[in-house]
């Protein structure tokens, strides 16, 4: 009560001099601040002005998702918490009452009296202090007794206010009120309006992106066609969408998602499994400044377009080797081509030439969509690293569980897996390493451990590395293979040479700690380098060179003598076709690497680099 009384004692000297009583001060620096205010702008202290300014709809920005968000969150606390003996409201940035709701009918009653109404103006130059007025203008929380108002109406009620912000730009969307009579105040108010605004911004959060969505997705409803809608969480189909083959679906589904993460919002000739070639686009949907989702538009590809011939050209090399010498002129002679067939060379071929964003995209898609991954790959390519990276992008805080399949004990009570499983608190991966590595009796209890999985409410994410370039169903680890739902071969390093620079640079700050830098010259030696080892065998030879140079620059002359062997050797399929579309595009652009590398959509170092290492002669 002695705090009560000093808050008192210094509004009415407050009011008769304009000063507080000297000492200790009984009320907040902020609060004796509005006081000021409210003088200045001839707050009257006795009778209440605050009138009726309407629905005020087109004034503040962002009101009407605010608003609409307040009020569910309003009434789902005060229906979970019925006795609570408070009152809710939402003031806009402008301090006018957009929203109120109350749990015991005399405090409402009592509000009402007091003009805290929907539409009503309640900002400091209307009544003065309270505790929106004190929040908004310092934009931090606060709270405003009984005694400390510096209108005489409302010192009857005791408020705690909070600043409500948008999620996206942090600015001020309004502030909630948690307002009781003033026998009952509590320090509980504080933490009530500050829970309800945390509600609130996390609907925000998640409605203003699906707003943008849902309206997108119906105004491309109207053109026809396939249209697909995604804010990263939901998949929205239209009918036709839907009337597709559910494998179709789902690469369509797969690669709406894949886009809105990696931002790919482009114009794409796909092949569908089952509906075959078709044109689709993906456009980012904006809401404001931000990207809030992706929309896929789509239809078969024209039948006036030669769609098989294209496609013949377009993949010779990938699949099978040619059986006739390949004329790389015949575009040349026969005339230009047109614009999609340019566009979807350019895109073929960069898929082509940089297979491992194939497999990022598809990793990426599996993990969105909760499906289990099967990755294959020569050892030490990366695939666990992928894995993790993807996982942590998509999951922030989700769990990473690894199991050892080399040393996998075979007691499915006693591992991990079955741990994993039970925990439900957040989205969790289970990765098995060296799957090719389990004994019969290994891969058994396994499956029947991943069985079980199957069976549990939120079960774990799976994702299986396989360290060969291929499946072979009859090793123990092919039980395991009707687990999976998706399988990706992730390249060796020497398909990678574009990305051997920025891989040695990642490792070296991990072992060096910054203390080495790479001279160009020995990023151009390793690139040469065949890797047979893949990443393992370059991890070793930058742990050989920190252990003899601990700082510096390293030098061509620092590296093993093994990495400066170049072997002649056959080209593999994969490369073969590389060379090809760069020749092709070489031909095309009159030897222009220039434009030679914007046709092939990679950066012209890229090109450089694969020129060398195929022993490509000069052409005009």
């Amino acid at each position: 009560m002695v705090g009560v009384v000093g808050q008192e004692a210094a509004r009415r000297s407050f009011l008769a001099t304009g000063r507080t009583p000297a000492g200790p001060r009984a009320v907040a620096d902020a609060v004796v601040a509005s006081w000021e205010r409210s003088r200045a702008n001839d707050v009257d202290a006795e009778r209440l002005r605050a009138c009726f300014r309407g629905d005020g709809g087109g004034e503040v920005d962002g009101a009407a998702l605010v608003e609409r968000c307040a009020q569910g969150v309003f009434a789902e606390f005060l229906a979970a918490n019925v006795g609570v003996g408070c009152s809710l409201a939402l003031l806009d940035p402008l301090g006018m009452v957009r929203a109120r709701h109350d749990d015991d009918p005399a405090l409402g009653d009592l509000l009402d009296g007091l003009l805290l109404l929907p539409g009503y103006g309640y900002a400091e130059g209307d009544v003065g202090t309270t505790a929106a007025a004190v929040a908004l203008h310092e934009q931090a929380d606060a709270t405003v007794r009984g005694p400390e108002h510096y209108n005489v109406q409302l010192l009857s009620v005791d408020e705690a206010a909070a600043v409500v912000r948008d999620p996206e730009t942090g600015a001020t969307s309004g502030v909630v009120v948690v307002v009781v009579h003033a026998s009952q105040g509590s320090t509980l108010q504080l933490a009530i309006a500050r829970t309800l605004v945390a509600r609130i911004e996390a609907r925000m959060a998640g409605t203003t992106g699906r707003l943008a969505v849902l309206e997108r997705f119906r105004e491309a409803e109207r053109d026809g066609g396939w249209v697909i809608a995604t804010d990263g969480d939901c998949v929205l189909t239209n009918a036709a969408a839907r009337h597709l083959d559910a494998q179709d679906l789902r690469f369509l589904s797969d690669l709406i998602l894949a886009g809105a993460v990696l931002r790919d919002f482009t114009f794409k000739h796909v092949d569908l499994p089952v509906a075959g070639c078709c044109e689709v686009a993906l456009t980012a949907i904006r809401d404001h400044d931000t990207v809030a989702g992706c929309l896929l538009t789509g239809a078969p590809a024209s039948t006036s377009r030669p769609t098989a011939a294209a496609e013949a050209v377009r993949r010779q090399g990938s699949h099978v080797a040619p059986t006739t010498r390949r004329d790389y002129a015949e575009d040349l002679r026969h005339g230009g081509r047109s614009r999609e067939h340019i566009e979807a060379s350019i895109r073929a071929n960069r898929e082509l030439l940089t297979p491992f964003l194939r497999a990022q995209e598809e990793v990426l898609a599996s993990i969105t969509q909760g499906r289990n991954h099967l990755l294959i790959g020569e050892p030490g390519v990366g695939k666990r690293t992928l894995v993790t990276s993807r996982f942590r992008q998509v999951h922030p805080s989700g769990r990473l569980v690894t199991v050892d399949c080399a040393s996998y004990a075979g007691d499915p009570a006693e591992t991990r897996i079955d741990r994993a499983g039970r925990l439900f608190d957040r989205p969790t991966i289970v990765v098995l390493h060296a799957m090719n590595t389990l004994s019969p009796l290994g891969a058994r209890r396994l499956d029947e451990a991943l069985r079980l999985l199957v069976t549990m409410p939120s079960p774990p994410l799976l994702v299986g590395c396989v360290d060969t370039p291929a499946v072979d169903a009859t090793r123990p680890y092919g039980l395991l293979l009707r687990h999976f739902h998706e399988v990706t071969r992730i390249p060796a390093l020497r398909y990678r040479a574009d990305e051997i620079g920025e891989i040695a640079l990642s490792i070296l700050r991990r072992l060096a700690r910054g203390r080495l830098r790479v001279s160009h010259q020995v990023i151009r030696v390793l690139e040469g380098y065949a890797w047979p080892g893949n990443i393992s065998e370059l991890e070793d030879v930058l742990r050989y060179v920190v252990a003899r140079k601990p700082l510096g620059e390293i030098q061509a002359p620092d590296l093993p003598a093994h990495c400066f062997q170049r072997r002649p050797r056959r080209m593999s399929m994969l490369e073969a076709a590389q060379c090809d579309a760069i020749i092709q595009a070489l031909y095309e652009a009159r030897g222009n690497r220039y434009k030679a590398a914007s046709m092939l959509g990679i950066a012209r170092s890229s090109l450089y680099r694969k020129i060398d290492a195929f022993g490509i002669s000069y052409i005009a």
